[in-house]
């Protein structure tokens, strides 16, 4: 089974989709026994509550830090980097490929925040490393993982990190495909399948197929049905991206909690 991340970022702004995204991050870093790395960018600008400046940054952070200690986390490390929010958190991300970086869901779903540049959709296109988009009203213990597979490499890398991270959070681990009918998820599922049940043979696994309708609508639809829905990140950016790519569509769809696997990385 694919190693669970070596830490937890988490971007931390004070806002009830932060607030919700520390919460989560909390709760991982917690049951992997990881440290935690809270990040609030500031660049000085004038919000409706006040200046985003370093003692602002400095007050949000701190707030978070208490969460994440309360909840048992012992090793947890500010950042308050000068700068725009977005920006800085892809930095990070390409400077710690290997951690899982925890952020709110808000202006995934609303095409004029996508336009507009939210720093989820910003994150959600450039990030290297994992991204665990948090939404509110799934909070943690979550309960049931969705681990999406069309029979690619790519989705056998997603399949293998979600499963991980389930099995840490004492989940149950349900493998869905969309296919035009039971037989053809049968063979889509196999690759995967036959993947974890060599790591974890013990490991139950409910089969989830999805017929009859599009791959990208129908596994945003049945995404909805887990606490959280594990995909690759394959087609996030370049053309496949402007041509509008499963993941892509599914990523500004899904109305749950949602992990971006970066299947690129090492």
């Amino acid at each position: 089974m694919t190693d669970t991340y070596p830490a937890v970022l988490v971007a931390a702004d004070g806002s009830p989709g932060g607030r919700a995204a520390v919460a989560a991050a909390t709760y991982v870093a917690a049951r992997l026994g990881v440290p935690l790395t809270i990040v609030t960018a500031w660049d000085g600008s004038v919000s409706a509550t006040g200046t985003l400046d370093y003692q602002w940054a400095r007050e949000i952070a701190e707030a978070a830090e208490t969460t994440a200690r309360a909840s048992g986390v012992a090793d947890v490390t500010l950042e308050l980097p000068p700068g725009t929010p977005g920006d800085t958190l892809v930095e990070f991300t390409h400077e710690f490929s290997d951690h899982l970086l925890v952020i709110g869901s808000g202006g995934l779903d609303r095409a004029t925040d996508r336009l507009m540049g939210s720093v989820s959709n910003q994150v959600s296109h450039n990030s290297a490393a994992d991204v665990l988009f948090v939404e509110p009203a799934r909070p943690a213990p979550w309960q049931t993982f969705g681990l999406a597979t069309d029979g690619s490499g790519t989705s056998r890398i997603a399949v293998g990190r979600g499963a991980a991270l389930a099995v840490a959070c004492g989940g149950a681990v349900h493998l869905v495909t969309v296919a035009k009918d039971e037989a053809e998820g049968a063979r889509l599922m196999t690759p995967a399948l036959a993947e974890l049940e060599h790591h974890q043979p013990e490991l139950p696994i409910t089969r989830d197929v999805v017929t009859g309708l599009l791959q990208e609508r129908a596994m945003a639809e049945v995404g909805n049905n887990y606490d959280m829905l594990i995909i690759g990140n394959r087609g996030m950016s370049g053309p496949a991206r402007l041509l509008g790519s499963t993941a892509n569509k599914v990523t500004h769809r899904v109305a749950t909690n949602l992990l971006l696997v970066n299947t690129t990385r090492d």
